[in-house]
């Protein structure tokens, strides 16, 4: 994920809380009106509506809290070879730790030049592929 796909993802989050209270709020007036004066002034229809909208945005709230939520373990390579990892919200954060950790890429370092381009979200591919002996160890089939 991206910084600006991160932001993007707060104001959904955002857009989607407003909403929420807003269709909450119709769906308690639908309620009371139906209450009131019965349901041939307010279907039941429009209620069950209500809460499936409300169900449905709750659901995509939930979705988008636990993605905000998570750090992502980013692999980058090193011009002069080798690899490590960051973990950050963004791959902007991943760069920008592993230059505080580093030091800015130059052509000067000959060790431990970043490559700023090389930087990836891990995936259990990548943990095996780039040392198997490490990933095997850790994984739940290891048997020493």
């Amino acid at each position: 994920m991206t910084r600006e796909q991160r932001n993007q993802a707060k104001g959904r989050l955002e857009d989607l809380t407003f909403r929420l209270s807003q269709i909450d709020g119709i769906s308690n007036l639908l309620s009371g009106i139906a209450c009131k004066h019965g349901y041939t002034a307010c279907p039941r229809s429009y209620i069950v509506e209500c809460d499936k909208i409300s169900e449905e945005i709750q659901a995509e709230l939930d979705l988008l809290e636990k993605t905000l939520a998570t750090k992502w373990e980013f692999l980058f390579n090193f011009k002069s070879g080798g690899w490590n990892s960051e973990v950050a919200f963004t791959r902007e954060e991943a760069i920008e730790k592993a230059i505080a950790h580093y030091g800015q890429p130059s052509e000067d370092h000959k060790v431990l030049n970043i490559d700023v381009n090389s930087f990836r979200v891990s995936t259990t591919g990548n943990a095996a592929v780039t040392n198997p002996t490490f990933f095997l160890k850790l994984s739940p089939y290891f048997i020493e």
